[in-house]
Order: structure tokens, then C-alpha cells, then sequence
């Protein structure tokens, strides 16, 4: 499974997953269990099951009783609706149901109080509208993926979710975002990537908007230029064009005053870029292997 991380989350999940034990080796919570059996040996300890890619139609009910698991990857089966006794795995922080066949959430999601990333991507069927209903009430949800799922227009009732700090809308249909997208005040990373009908010169009035976006991914999007008007993203430092058909940067792109670091790989440009046009403490990365 393909899936977008910002940098931010990527450290974290590397903290969390391979963490050694005092003694020097992993320890049982750290684990990465690929079956029911193998975690119920150790139920009271195991906080990371891999399910996915198994042909699973329905889980079964003695996942339910692994009410330690943290971490649950149930992507890549044959999935058509999630039970309601999810709600049992209470300390569930990570879930994965990316690459299945869920229509809907069950209104029982809401009592994971302790979920903080999902990731429904992948699920061309999703009603997205009754998702976010249910995906509203998480009060610890922070990263959310619906790349993939057939989305022409983000619901404006995405901003119900108040509280994300990263969301991916790639491998869509998307054009535009909505007009009271800047209301995800939270919001730090978002993904458009692979939306051949993305509009950044459009959107850039309302990305400009979103007080707190520090990372942006338009990659693969078939941008023929960046826009003058990309200066207006004066708070983004982190800023991902991979995979257009860039060949030159505008002037203004050195208005972007916070800019850190910017990824213009798998693009015709140049191999230089002028120096009076960017701050020279700017990362620039030019091809895959910088």
C-alpha cells in the first residue's frame, strides 16, 4: 500500500514502532503481529496486528477481544462495513482500512476517543458525507486519508473535523477545495496529489487562508507552471511539486518567506536555478537521488 506521511508523522511512527525494550530487544508491545492467534498469545500486551492483504470479508469476533491493540491494519481485503464492536478496541491510536470495500462507518467509530489517525483511502464506494459525521464526533482524530475514494468535491462539512492536522484528498477528482476549507484552523499537511483536475492557481487564494499549513504536496497533478500568485503561500515551508512538467520557477516564488525546503524532482527544469531568484539557506531537490 501506497500512502502519503508527512515528515512530522513519519518520525513519529519510527519512534513508536521500533522503540527497543531496556534489555536491548524489541519488546512485545512493539511487535508486529500477522495473525489473531499470534497476538491472543499475548492479548494483554499486543498493541500492533497486521491483518491486512489476508481476504477478509468480515473480522472476526476474536479480534474484538484484543482490547490492547494500538495499531490495527486491515487494508488491502474484501471489507464492505467495519462492525459496531469496534468500539471495543478502546486504545486504538492508528487504523487502516485503506483498499477495501466500505460504504459506510458505523456511528460506534466515535467512541474510539483515543484514534488519531485513519486512513479510509482506497474505497470507491465511501458515502464521504456520512463518514464525516461519524469522523466528526473522534475527539483525537488528527490525520485522515480519503485519497482515492471517488471524491469530485470535499464536502464542506470536512471542517467538522476540527481537529486535523494532516489530510489527504489525492487520487481524486478534485478541482477545487471549499470555500470554508481555512476553517481547519489545525490543519499543517494536506495532500493533492494525483488530481489531474487540481487548479492550484485557483485554490492558492484559499490554501493562503489556512493559518496553520506548513506542508504542501501538489505532485503529479499535471502542472505546466507554478503561478505568480504561489507568494500568497507565505506560511508553507514545505512545498511538494514532484512529478509536473515544470521546466522554470517564477520571480515570485522568493516572496515565500518561510520556505524551507522545495521538491521540483520529475520535472523538466533546469539544472541550476538562478541565485538571486531563492534564499540560498533553501533546500531545493532537483532529482530523487538529492
Amino acid at each position: 500500500m501506497k500512502t502519503n506521511l508527512s515528515f512530522a508523522l513519519l518520525a513519529c511512527l519510527a519512534l513508536q514502532f521500533t522503540s527497543l525494550s531496556t534489555s536491548g530487544q524489541l519488546s512485545i508491545g512493539n511487535t508486529q503481529f500477522k495473525t489473531i492467534k499470534a497476538a491472543f498469545a499475548h492479548r494483554d500486551e499486543a498493541s500492533w496486528l497486521d491483518l491486512s492483504g489476508q481476504g477478509l470479508t468480515e473480522l472476526p469476533d476474536s479480534l474484538f477481544a484484543l482490547t490492547s491493540i494500538q495499531y490495527l491494519d486491515l487494508s488491502k481485503n474484501h471489507l464492505e462495513s467495519i462492525p459496531a464492536r469496534i468500539k471495543e478496541l478502546k486504545k486504538l491510536k492508528y487504523l487502516v482500512l485503506s483498499y477495501n470495500e466500505i460504504k459506510q462507518l458505523p456511528g460506534e467509530i466515535k467512541e474510539l476517543k483515543l484514534l488519531q489517525s485513519l486512513y479510509l483511502d482506497h474505497n470507491r464506494n465511501l458515502e464521504i458525507d456520512q463518514a464525516i459525521i461519524v469522523l466528526a464526533e473522534l475527539p483525537s482524530l488528527k490525520m485522515l486519508s480519503l485519497a482515492g475514494d471517488n471524491i469530485s468535491v470535499v464536502p464542506q462539512s470536512i471542517t467538522k473535523v476540527k481537529r486535523l492536522e494532516t489530510l489527504d484528498v489525492s487520487d481524486n477528482l478534485i478541482s477545487n477545495l471549499p470555500e470554508n476549507i481555512p476553517e481547519l484552523r489545525k490543519l499543517r499537511v494536506l495532500y493533492i496529489n494525483n488530481d489531474a483536475y487540481f487548479n492550484l492557481e485557483k485554490n492558492v487564494r484559499l490554501i493562503s487562508k489556512m493559518k496553520s499549513l506548513t506542508e504542501l504536496h501538489v505532485e503529479n497533478d499535471g502542472l505546466t507552471s507554478v503561478p505568480s500568485n504561489i507568494k500568497d503561500l507565505s506560511r508553507v515551508e514545505y512545498l511538494f511539486l514532484v512529478g509536473n512538467k515544470i521546466n522554470e520557477l517564477p520571480p515570485e516564488i522568493k516572496q515565500m518567506k518561510h520556505l524551507r525546503f522545495l521538491d521540483v524532482s520529475d520535472n523538466p527544469m533546469p539544472p541550476l536555478l538562478n541565485d538571486d531568484k531563492l534564499d540560498p539557506k533553501l533546500v531545493i531537490r532537483l532529482n530523487r537521488r538529492n
